[in-house]
């Protein structure tokens, strides 16, 4: 799943010089393949679990390679992102984060993402819409608050557009491969929202000859 956040980001113009923030980057899942391609100082790690990082840097990545890419980590609990910078952040990913958050922690989220996107940034994230097969037994998003996890929350297709148009985001759907949700990518700039040539372009993302992804 890290390789498949990596190959989105690259497919949507990632580059080394890029600076991105991995909302929840939890072990590393995504940032063991960003840290050895991104330049020093641009890889921003969010994760209140900072045992998980520290673990993932200890036993599979190595404290060379964070002494040689100076990544930032923040222990940060309330999704306000306080430690970014304002128009600092060229690409945002949440993978699997909005699917165990209420209203009001994705309402406050998505107003920190905006705030800190650069006018051509682009936020990338995930949620589980109702209509999905494993969304059967869970609550809505919206009538919930606060964080619910293993437990998962959904939130409609309308319902993503609305907060995003509330944070100033122009929102739309990635046909991308996800297992169990359905990715989203969001600009300030509308004029940066991705046509259909771009969508056949940029496929689907779905890993071929692996069976743990048939």
């Amino acid at each position: 799943m890290g390789a498949t956040q990596f190959n989105l980001l690259t497919g949507l113009g990632l580059r080394e010089e890029h600076s991105v923030v991995d909302i929840g980057c939890g072990s590393l899942r995504s940032g063991r393949y960003l840290l050895q391609y991104l330049l020093p100082g641009r890889y921003t790690g969010i994760e209140p679990n900072s045992w998980l990082w520290e673990e993932a840097i200890e036993r599979e990545i190595g404290s060379d390679l964070v002494e040689l890419k100076k990544p930032t980590f923040l222990d940060e609990a309330d999704f306000r992102m306080t430690g970014v910078a304002d128009g600092s952040a060229d690409y945002v990913i949440a993978q699997s984060i909005y699917s165990h958050t209420g209203v009001d922690l994705l309402e406050t989220s998505f107003q920190a993402v905006a705030r800190s996107l650069t006018p051509s940034g682009q936020f990338l994230f995930t949620a589980i819409l109702p209509d999905d097969a494993a969304a059967a037994s869970m609550q809505r998003g919206l009538e919930f608050d606060g964080w619910l996890y293993p437990q998962c929350l959904t939130f409609s297709g309308s319902d993503v557009e609305a907060e995003c148009a509330k944070a100033g985001l122009h929102v739309q759907r990635l046909p991308w491969y996800h297992p169990r949700q359905t990715w989203f990518r969001a600009t300030l700039n509308p004029d940066l929202r991705m046509t259909q040539d771009m969508f056949a372009t940029l496929g689907t993302g779905k890993p071929l000859f692996d069976s743990r992804f048939s």
